[in-house]
């Protein structure tokens, strides 16, 4: 099987992952796609939502599409920061006859430099690069190293793709909540109002 992986905090999920995701499998032909959760992120500041209000979320956000998405809680599982080269080796290991691909926003690639053990991470997946609000390839490639220039001009285990996605970012939608409901899946936006997440002006 062709099994994609989408990384990223979802904090919160929201309607613009949801379309990223549906595309790449619709473009990639993918057998399966898994929201990949993280937990303890080693480069970004601790999480709003906690890690089980960002599972629920996703896995609430995923209602009504087919069974090729669900969600991995792998990184709950990992007793450290939320690598991704780690995260990918587990997977690896329940997928081992798998092809392993990994989707990723242009705004997070473009730090990959920082990113543990980066050089091996083509060993375990192929990645799928969407162009995200914020930055554009040219951006994102003029920010990468060497060896991912020439991977991407090859197109070595990296291919770069163009979504049609909503120009909106979690980290918007956590400032307010009430402004942006109609960015959010109707389910997740009660289950924020619900249990009291972000803000309170909703």
């Amino acid at each position: 099987m062709n099994i994609c992986i989408f990384g990223g905090a979802f904090d919160p999920v929201h309607k613009g992952h949801i379309a990223i995701a549906e595309s790449a499998v619709k473009k990639f032909n993918f057998d399966k796609l898994l929201f990949m959760v993280s937990k303890n992120p080693p480069h970004k500041s601790s999480h709003t939502a906690s890690f089980c209000h960002r599972i629920n979320m996703v896995n609430l956000a995923l209602k009504g599409l087919d069974n090729k998405f669900s969600v991995t809680d792998i990184e709950a599982k990992l007793n450290d920061l939320s690598y991704t080269y780690n995260s990918l080796s587990a997977l690896k290991e329940i997928y081992c006859n798998d092809n392993i691909y990994f989707l990723v926003g242009s705004d997070i690639f473009a730090s990959i430099e920082k990113w543990y053990n980066y050089k091996k991470l083509f060993d375990l997946a192929y990645f799928i690069i969407g162009c995200r609000p914020g930055i554009s390839f040219k951006n994102m490639i003029e920010s990468v190293p060497d060896d991912i220039k020439k991977r991407i001009a090859d197109r070595n285990k990296i291919a770069l793709f163009e979504i049609d996605s909503f120009n909106i970012s979690s980290s918007e939608i956590r400032k307010s909540i009430k402004k942006y409901l109609e960015y959010l899946p109707s389910n997740v936006a009660e289950y924020i109002i619900k249990n009291n997440l972000y803000n309170k002006e909703v």
